[in-house]
């Protein structure tokens, strides 16, 4: 009887490590491409690569939209660069929630609307939305970018 607790104790204890081990985020940015297509296919946002626009500032630059919501990708050359705009512009401004861990950057604004930006490795991914209606759009295509 101690024999099958002491087998039923080990057997829990590796499966709460293993379960444990699966549930760590994955924090690796996502690509322009499949931002795009999980934009337009998965969400039918109008998606439109303004790169050469803004050729010299930043790698890439394609905005999403969609009746009431906003939604950037902006690659940087490095991570240091991505992480040094958000800082500039987000980290001491006012009504913004700035939270920094050691893979990403989180910033979120519920004041006037809904804004969420996310900064994982050189990749910016900006949604908003001036409309509170629209807030659980912006929500549910940062869940499917896996954001």
């Amino acid at each position: 009887m101690k024999r099958m607790k002491r087998i039923l104790c080990t057997f829990l204890i590796v499966l709460s490590i293993l379960l444990l081990c699966a549930c760590k985020k994955d924090y690796s940015a996502i690509t322009y491409k499949r931002f795009s297509a999980k934009m337009s296919d998965d969400l039918s946002y109008s998606v439109t690569d303004k790169s050469l626009s803004y050729e010299g500032i930043y790698e890439r630059y394609i905005s999403a939209s969609k009746e009431g919501s906003l939604f950037l990708f902006i690659e940087f050359e490095d991570k240091a660069a991505a992480e040094k705009y958000m800082e500039n512009n987000y980290k001491d401004e006012k009504g913004y929630s700035y939270k920094k861990e050691k893979d990403y950057i989180v910033v979120t604004n519920s004041k006037n609307g809904y804004v969420k930006i996310v900064q994982i490795d050189n990749v910016i991914i900006s949604g908003s939305t001036e409309q509170s209606t629209y807030k659980s759009d912006v929500k549910k295509a940062f869940k499917e970018l896996g954001y």
